[in-house]
């Protein structure tokens, strides 16, 4: 076989074996092999610490009561307390949907405001785990407070704005003010 022949033989395999990878590549990434937004939550829920997390709630139990909002409180999934001002009348948002809303995020130790957001627009898989597990419950129009336990939001980790500075520190206990637009 003289050198032409072999180049053309050689490129042929080469095709060949890269449209055998490109479908097999193609086969395993079907839509259906991608996880879904409940997946990810769902392995997210799986790996709170449970000993934090009661510890959490004995804390914010413990807030609650001394400032009188105990009996007004209900539970969502997870333990999340949420005390509803005004409940809205529209649809109920999936974790696929894009929220706008109003927040003031507060660090339950402190009070201090650490973020907030006026008419902004957040697809509700990509917000922290107390969030996903509460908002489904509320319709919009909805004005909530939500009271959640460390491993539900931030978790064992401290978390920084771009300067590197703690905004929030580790296992912090978080209150947000939401009016779900």
């Amino acid at each position: 076989m003289n050198t032409s022949n072999r180049f053309k033989a050689a490129i042929r395999v080469v095709s060949m074996l890269s449209l055998t990878v490109v479908v097999l590549l193609a086969g395993c990434n079907k839509e259906d092999d991608l996880p879904t937004a409940q997946d990810l939550l769902n392995q997210v829920l799986a790996n709170v610490d449970q000993a934090q997390l009661t510890a959490d709630l004995a804390i914010i139990d413990d807030s609650l009561t001394t400032w009188g909002l105990i009996d007004q409180m209900q539970e969502g999934p997870q333990g999340v307390r949420y005390l509803v001002e005004e409940m809205g009348s529209g649809p109920k948002p999936v974790l696929e949907s894009t929220i706008p809303m109003n927040y003031i995020g507060k660090l339950l130790s402190t009070g201090g405001t650490f973020d907030s957001g006026q008419n902004v627009n957040f697809q509700l898989y990509r917000l922290i785990a107390g969030f996903q597990t509460v908002l489904p419950l509320l319709p919009a129009g909805t004005t909530v407070t939500l009271y959640i336990p460390s491993g539900l939001g931030y978790g064992a980790q401290d978390a920084t704005d771009n300067a590197g500075n703690i905004i929030i520190p580790a296992n912090s206990n978080l209150i947000f003010e939401i009016e779900m637009l």
